[in-house]
């Protein structure tokens, strides 16, 4: 219900940003991912996947790839202990001149930080 309410208020938002750029997309085919149709079909396929063997369903862990620029299950993952270093990244606090330090193992994810909640 949340969802439907959700989409009703903001499903159109991606949709019109889209249309604003100028993308020749055939809209008569547009879907949700939730519509009643389109849901089912989903379903279905996933159900005659799993009959044929071809897909399972397990309580795993999903890990992202930045190589792969995909989702990988526990199940793909390669595991090995190996030494690391601790990286200190100071923020500077907005409208003060002291930081917050954050440690991290994976320096490069400071290019996508935005902010920190406290």
């Amino acid at each position: 219900k949340r969802v439907w309410q959700w989409k009703e208020k903001y499903g159109g938002t991606i949709t019109n940003q889209i249309k604003r750029l100028g993308a020749s997309c055939d809209w008569s085919r547009e879907h949700f991912t939730l519509d009643e149709q389109l849901s089912q079909a989903v379903i279905e396929a996933f159900i005659r996947l799993h009959e044929k063997g071809l897909i399972y369903q397990g309580s795993y862990m999903v890990n992202w790839s930045p190589s792969l620029q995909t989702a990988v299950s526990d199940l793909e993952v390669e595991y090995s202990e190996e030494s690391g270093h601790l990286y200190y990244i100071k923020y500077r606090v907005a409208g003060r001149s002291d930081f917050l330090t954050v440690a991290t193992t994976r320096p490069e994810t400071l290019f996508g930080d935005v902010a920190l909640a406290v």
